[in-house]
């Protein structure tokens, strides 16, 4: 609700300077063309924001390509230090953590890839990380929980650690071609909906929806929205959202 207020507050100042704009401001050459003018998509609920050269210079409209780049993320669960799962591989030097996680987390972890394991003490106190490998291990004592339980075997023996120990563990996730846009491109709607606006030709700006999967400091990466490539507005977003909802006139 905070970031709304702020981009309406800001949609209502710009929308005053775009109408002082319009009177000719202190420009010798007056301007015969209004500095922005709405017009409606037909069949859809948007609309086009069309600017003055001088109304879009005034505003410091910026734009940059939407990226697609290979996205790899982790992720941390909870884990159990246990014994071996079963007496095929069973190694009094070896440890053992288990992770419970539900049938659509296990698709999304890449067991390929090692894990790293943060054991906790009572306290919870934090140890030292250690690697660790995924092992295929069948349920059979779990049917209750097939396809949910993943094994990792710690890579270093670590006597330390005792069953029913708790640790955290880091997992990469599979990674894929992504649509990523800065956070200073995405606008909220009043209902929590999520846009960019994009810029299909000079001085023509459109808003566009976008699904967010999550958000990394500056970086949204996206589920879906505009096509790799297209130019969407990186500076200026709020003031166009202000200037389509006519906020202030």
């Amino acid at each position: 609700m905070l970031r709304t207020n702020r981009l309406l507050v800001a949609a209502v100042l710009i929308v005053a300077g775009l109408q002082i704009l319009a009177c000719g401001g202190t420009s010798a050459t007056p301007i015969k063309s209004e500095p922005a003018e709405v017009e409606h998509i037909e069949g859809t609920d948007l609309s086009r924001v069309i600017l003055s050269p001088i109304a879009a210079e005034r505003l410091d409209i910026q734009t940059a390509p939407v990226r697609e780049e290979n996205v790899v993320r982790k992720r941390t669960f909870g884990g159990e230090v246990v014994n071996s799962p079963t007496s095929e591989v069973a190694d009094a030097t070896s440890v053992w953590v288990r992770v419970v996680l539900s049938e659509s987390e296990v698709d999304e972890v890449d067991r390929g890839q090692p894990a790293f394991v943060l054991p906790l003490g009572t306290d919870g106190e934090r140890g030292f990380a250690l690697t660790a490998h995924a092992v295929e291990i069948p349920a059979v004592d779990e049917p209750s929980e097939a396809g949910g339980v993943l094994y990792y075997l710690v890579d270093s023996a670590e006597p330390g650690l005792a069953p029913g120990q708790r640790a955290l563990v880091e997992v990469t996730l599979f990674g894929g071609p992504r649509k990523i846009v800065p956070y200073s491109a995405v606008i909220y709607g009043l209902q929590g909906d999520t846009w960019a606006y994009t810029n299909p030709e000079p001085l023509v700006f459109v808003r566009h929806r976008i699904t967010i999967d999550y958000i990394e400091k500056d970086t949204v990466v996206l589920l879906d929205g505009p096509p790799a490539g297209t130019a969407g507005v990186t500076v200026g977003a709020a003031e166009l959202f202000g200037v389509e909802l006519g906020v202030g006139q």
